[in-house]
């Protein structure tokens, strides 16, 4: 047997013996939600699952009893509105305390279309200009008004506009019209920026999610500083801390799939120590902040989503501990 597999066994006893429970508001930890970015992996049976299910709502429902999960990455999101029959139909098993990171919809992120858009829609054209771009209406009446309708409001930690990196992208403009963006959204909903081009970050980039209250999204990604640089370039902004460890660094997301697939182990080669610790101290800040916290792994990051954030669970309750000790 493979020394992932003999873990995998080990943490799957314990699923079914624990449920998802709120943390103590005394416990420095409660402080700090991990999830997963997306939750339907076949791979994961025997860690989080038991056996493979038909729809990602019955994949919801075993995934809130994994003890280590407090929040969850919904990326479907990202490539339509979602439908809030469905929303409504989560309400009922979610626990009250329970809140998901979505992506917003790509409509209003992407400013030209690329080749890659045109499998999210026919109606999208290569190197056209979207006219929906950073649209404050479409986004209130076409992708905000689906959780007003579910009464799900209770249940968003945040919305992450994802830029992704574009080569003929003006940074000036960029900011002008992001900035501009911000201040037009309803001020009642939590909102998360994530940049994909490292020449984004900056004083004026900083200026304008503090002035709109708007988190930065501290991201582990191929080609974006590590998270410790990030960390340095911009404080924290909003009124949650935010982050996703997506690959590796120097890794694209392509090659990170292909070599992870299909995510039912972390070998010990794969492991990023620094990545862990950056993360670990990304959450003891918001500890200090006394802000919410939401850290999201990706199964292309180590190849084991649940098993990095077993990992980094253990590290973070010692360095509380060492904190309290201080």
């Amino acid at each position: 047997m493979k020394s992932g597999e003999a873990i995998q066994g080990d943490l799957f006893a314990e699923v079914k013996t624990a449920h998802h429970q709120p943390k103590n508001p005394e416990d420095p930890l409660h402080w700090i939600h991990f999830g997963t970015s997306t939750w339907a992996y076949p791979g994961w049976k025997g860690i989080v699952y038991s056996k493979k299910h038909s729809s990602t709502t019955d994949y919801l429902r075993e995934y809130l009893e994994y003890p280590h999960f407090r929040t969850a990455g919904a990326d479907f999101t990202f490539y339509r509105p979602p439908d809030p029959k469905m929303l409504k139909s989560w309400k009922p098993f979610l626990p009250e305390n329970f809140k998901f990171v979505f992506k917003v919809w790509d409509e209003l992120t992407v400013d030209r279309f690329q080749n890659i858009d045109q499998q999210h829609s026919p109606l999208r054209k290569e190197n056209q200009p979207n006219p929906h771009y950073l649209n404050s209406e479409i986004f209130e009446g076409l992708f905000l008004e689906p959780f007003n309708e579910a009464g799900f409001k209770d249940h968003v930690a945040a919305f992450i506009f994802e830029f992704r990196s574009s080569t003929g992208r003006n940074k000036e403009k960029f900011l002008s019209d992001l900035g501009g963006f911000l201040e037009t959204l309803p001020k009642d909903w939590p909102y998360a920026v994530e940049i994909r081009e490292p020449k984004i970050l900056g004083e004026d980039y900083v200026s304008i999610l503090k002035s709109t209250e708007v988190s930065h999204v501290y991201n582990h990604w191929d080609r974006m500083p590590a998270l410790s640089e990030q960390m340095e370039q911009v404080p924290l902004t909003g009124k949650a801390v935010v982050s996703r460890i997506l690959t590796p660094l120097n890794m694209p997301y392509a090659v990170a799939k292909k070599k992870f697939a299909p995510y039912n182990e972390l070998r010990p080669e794969n492991v990023m120590p620094q990545m862990r610790q950056d993360a670990v101290s990304l959450a003891l800040q918001a500890i200090r902040s006394r802000l919410p916290g939401y850290i999201l792994v990706n199964n292309r990051s180590e190849g084991c989503a649940p098993l990095t954030i077993r990992a980094l669970e253990e590290m973070l309750q010692s360095s509380v501990v060492e904190l309290g000790e201080d």
